[in-house]
């Protein structure tokens, strides 16, 4: 009995990892996989083709070592038919590419160029040589021997970049790995925690890094469901502590958790705010004490708090923001003295960059402004050096950052939510923000990039100040297809190190990184979702990788200079009275029946970074959804509809979770949705919920030309990209509405009039389809041919996506089809198009009951609007016996030039107010007994427009 239970304890130990008995042998063959070789014998090169105008486009060749050995070769930007072959074979073929720096409603502007191409050669060993042959040339290296500091020729067109070894510590691959966080005790011990989802269910997950083994990995428990970023740190005794946000019973809240002595300690909750306390980011003071701070959502107002665990006890939160105005993604950091600097973006017109300072003997400094201009600054992040000075780094956009911007817009004044970013980097010395030498890295995997974001600074021990930053890349090959790269620099004197590139970092612009030193070395822990290069905007499979450098020795100390921001255009932002308009709306409200309703304005047709056909180009991240929507465009509602939610079961999680995040109700009530994208004729829709049971909705795919092997870049599970158009099955739109009807949702169609995203109409349910959107921002107005901002005659082959004149709404209300409508923006466009709703509630099901009642209008301003028809309201489907009075009610954001009334697709009244304020009566005296629809169609003298949702009544045989 007694080695029966000395043998248990003994495994549980092992399966822990953390038994005092040494450490086994790795077995032979096992020193290429994670933990099999210690860190410090690992080496990792980036081998570069064509860094010269003249090097030639064909390359083939093999890679060999002596004295080293060789754990794999990987390629970099490789696509079919380039190849690795057997025994460190390879051959490619440099291309011109096509280059998006930015996209239009359809449109790209690409570039052409020629792009390099290159081989990761991973392995270990301090001494020995890599030979490289190829086209006759040989290249050789040692590959431990390579600066970190810079790229090496090592033959004509061909360099040689060393970076960090990247060891993939996921574990298994049945689940999704994502936002990794490190953390280093005194002792030199290293910590990593991240979240892996698997069937719509999170976990956080641990390893430890001690005399240079990894333990295996460790299950988190008390942390499950939803999650997000998880941190990790440790406390005075080098004890890790754990903490992250996670939604109980409805709410986010932060939690804390230590791992002391072979056990997981006391779970505590940190916040206990009735909104979502989300965003953690943490600091470690050099005494032990850590910070922590956050976003959290309170009231109507988005703010930053702080806590901090000193003497065994954590804190109560405290307010590092006040104010009125929404603050968005805190960062920390301490420096030798122990003090804390906070920094983070606050919305006021656009984002500016504010920091301020905290002791736990003196309290908050004065609130500092760091960069105020008005452009869009925004993503902050804080480190502060050996001389206690604290450097704060951002991304610089646009002026007017998500205002107007459509292709037919009267004005287009606005920056894309995507648009191209710069980073700026300043440190507070002397009392003043300084300069950072300029960052404008022009490398050599530089060419093709057109966003430098996400910078995330790291002062070491030995005085240097580091920094990541992603690179976008956008290429216009088989589709578009986009995604982010991360690099490495530090500062040098008066310039920026050479950027060195990330092992498997490809992924979406919102992933998140994490630094710490340990025993002499810099670690670095990061996220990939193991993109191919042939279609970059589709995620394969999520993982958390790490690597580490030495320390390398302190550079020239750093050239600062006065922070001289640059100029504002003086453009004059669009919509002066934009807050007195909506003001108006929110206030406005109409009597039906026994019911008060008031507007909501909101967006149903929102891409983000999860579409697969533009990769964010011109629609930023999923975070910056939620930016947008709340602040730029002020809704009260919305969703963001990427297509099939990505294709990803991991980020329609993930779109779900957000939506909770951001669920605002004296601000934002998030709806969940995707768009599903059959093409003609049956139809682009997008998909609406209230509950997250729902499934994503396949393409059923006919059998045809179109879907044989070998399959498309991006694979099986169909997106935007995966040639669905016209590949599906004759009753595609019928099988959708059983789906609909079993998970409750709704689906509104979109861009009716395409020939190629459109529908003839063929198919409608008066239950499952209550709205269509009659207008896009990014495209046209699809009422009918010839209206304002639709297609003309004439035009039909320049229209935006396309036309066809069979797809216009008249049609469908020819049909019979009980639609109401919506505006909304699609793809780029911005702060052009809303759909108001009147609902009794600012609340999810609310104003989803309300959309099911179509008592919704379009606009393309902030426009008040109602229209009655008797005593019924727009949407309402009646009956009367006799000739109701048709009545208008608007308030205009410019004088309103034409009200047209219509029915049955003909115009039957027109009235030229010329004021702001309408109110309107009429009796239409030719109508008959019979079926009839009527709406109305208003023109603003400045070219805005609204549309109401139709009134259907059957006038009785004989009326009067």
């Amino acid at each position: 009995m007694t080695l029966i239970r000395t043998g248990l304890s003994l495994l549980l130990l092992a399966l822990a990892g953390f038994g005092q008995d040494p450490a086994p042998a790795v077995p032979e063959g096992y020193e290429a996989e994670p933990g099999g070789t210690p860190e410090e014998g690992l080496w990792q090169a980036l081998v570069l083709f064509g860094t010269e105008e003249t090097s030639p486009a064909q390359w083939s060749g093999r890679v060999t070592a002596s004295g080293a050995s060789i754990h794999s070769i990987q390629p970099y930007r490789f696509e079919l038919p380039d190849q690795l072959r057997p025994e460190g074979g390879f051959a490619f073929t440099l291309r011109t590419e096509r280059v998006l720096l930015a996209s239009g409603p359809e449109g790209k502007r690409p570039r052409q160029i020629r792009l390099a191409k290159g081989i990761w050669v991973r392995g270990a060993g301090p001494s020995g040589n890599v030979r490289v042959e190829a086209n006759n040339v040989a290249c050789a290296f040692s590959p431990a021997r390579l600066s970190f500091e810079r790229s090496q020729s090592c033959a004509p067109g061909v360099a040689v970049r060393r970076t960090v070894p990247a060891t993939d510590l996921s574990g298994t691959e049945s689940r999704e790995h994502d936002f990794p966080s490190i953390g280093a005790s005194p002792d030199g011990t290293v910590w990593t925690t991240w979240l892996s989802y698997h069937d719509r269910l999170e976990e956080l997950n641990l390893r430890r890094l001690r005399d240079g083994r990894w333990t295996r990995l460790i299950p988190v428990p008390r942390a499950a469901a939803d999650l997000w970023r998880p941190q990790v740190t440790t406390d005075e005794t080098g004890r890790p502590w754990l903490i992250w946000s996670q939604q109980v019973d409805g709410n986010w809240d932060l939690y804390a958790m230590p791992w002391e002595n072979g056990r997981w300690g006391t779970l505590t909750r940190l916040t206990s705010n009735r909104l979502p306390d989300i965003e953690p980011h943490v600091a470690r003071s050099p005494d032990g004490t850590i910070y922590v701070v956050w976003q959290a959502l309170t009231g109507a107002v988005s703010r930053i708090y702080l806590c901090y665990r000193s003497n065994g006890k954590w804190s109560e939160p405290l307010a590092v923001t006040e104010g009125p105005r929404n603050d968005w993604h805190p960062a920390i950091a301490t420096g030798p003295d122990g003090r804390v600097w906070i920094a983070w973006d606050r919305y006021n017109a656009s984002y500016d960059i504010h920091a301020r300072s905290f002791t736990p003997s003196g309290g908050f400094s004065p609130e500092l402004t760091v960069a105020g201009s008005a452009r869009m600054e925004s993503g902050a992040t804080v480190t502060v050096d050996s001389s206690n000075r604290p450097w704060i780094a951002w991304e610089t956009g646009g002026e007017h950052w998500g205002k107007d911007l459509g292709p037919l817009a009267p004005r287009s004044a606005g920056s894309p939510l995507g648009d191209a970013r710069r980073i700026e980097v300043v440190a507070l010395d002397g009392g003043a923000w300084k300069a950072a030498p300029l960052f404008a890295p022009g490398d050599l995997l530089d060419p093709g990039a057109s966003s430098w974001s996400a910078p995330l600074l790291f002062a070491d021990p030995n005085g240097s100040v580091w920094m990541t930053f992603k690179r976008r890349y956008a290429r216009q090959a088989r589709n578009g297809t986009t995604h982010w790269e991360s690099f490495l620099t530090r500062v040098e004197g008066r310039q920026w190190m050479e950027p060195m590139p990330i092992p498997s970092s490809l992924s979406r612009k919102s992933t998140r990184m994490g630094i710490a030193p340990a025993k002499g070395r810099l670690w670095l822990f990061w996220p990939t979702d193991s993109r191919r290069y042939e279609f970059t905007s589709r995620p394969r499979l999520n993982r958390v990788i790490a690597g580490s450098l030495p320390l390398l020795p302190p550079p020239e100390p750093p050239a600062l200079a006065a922070y001289e921001p640059a100029p504002d255009t003086a453009t004059p932002p669009p919509h002066a009275s934009e807050a007195s308009d909506v003001a108006a709306i929110r206030a406005h409200t109409v009597k039906l029946g026994r019911e008060s309703l008031g507007i909501v304005r909101g967006d149903l047709h929102r891409h983000t970074e999860l579409s697969p056909d533009q990769g964010g180009l011109s629609d930023g991240s999923l975070p910056e959804f939620y930016r947008y929507m709340i602040d730029a465009a002020g809704m009260d509602f919305g969703a963001s509809t990427d297509h099939q939610a990505g294709g990803s079961d991991y980020w329609n999680f993930m779109t779900w979770k957000m939506a909770d995040m951001f669920h605002f109700p004296e601000r934002f009530v998030p709806l969940y949705a995707y768009e599903r994208n059959v093409s003609w004729p049956h139809g682009h829709r997008n998909i609406v919920h209230t509950t997250r049971t729902y499934p994503i909705v396949p393409f059923f795919q006919s059998m045809n030309s179109k879907f044989l092997l070998p399959d498309s870049p991006d694979g099986e599970l169909l997106t935007f990209n995966s040639n669905s158009f016209g590949g599906v099955i004759e009753n595609d739109t019928k099988l959708l509405y059983e789906e609909l009807r079993k998970s409750g949702g709704l689906a509104i169609p979109h861009t009716s009039g395409s020939n190629g995203m459109g529908t003839d109409w063929r198919d409608n349910d008066r239950e499952l389809e209550p709205l269509v959107e009659i207008y896009q921002g990014d495209r046209h107005n699809y009422e009918s041919k010839n209206a304002p901002r639709g297609v003309k005659d004439g035009e039909e082959r320049r229209a935006i996506g396309g036309f066809a004149e069979a797809g216009m709404v008249w049609n469908a209300w020819k049909k019979g089809y009980r639609l109401g409508v919506i505006a909304s923006s699609d793809h780029f466009s911005t702060h052009i198009s809303y759909a108001m709703i009147y609902t009794p509630a600012r609340q999810r099901q609310p104003i989803f009951d309300s959309i099911r009642k179509r008592h919704a209008y379009g606009a393309t301003d902030n426009i008040i609007l109602e229209f009655w028809l008797g005593e019924h309201f727009m949407g309402d489907d009646a009956r009367s016996s006799r000739r109701e009075k048709i009545r208008v009610k608007a308030r205009g954001t410019a004088p309103v030039k034409t009200v047209h009334l219509i029915r049955d697709a003909a115009y039957v009244y027109k009235a030229e107010p010329m004021t702001r304020d309408v109110d309107i009566e009429y009796l239409d005296r030719e109508v008959g007994p019979g079926e009839h629809w009527y709406y109305v169609r208003l023109e603003q003298e400045n070219g805005e427009l609204a549309w109401s949702s139709p009134i259907w009544i059957r006038y009785a045989a004989g009326m009067r």
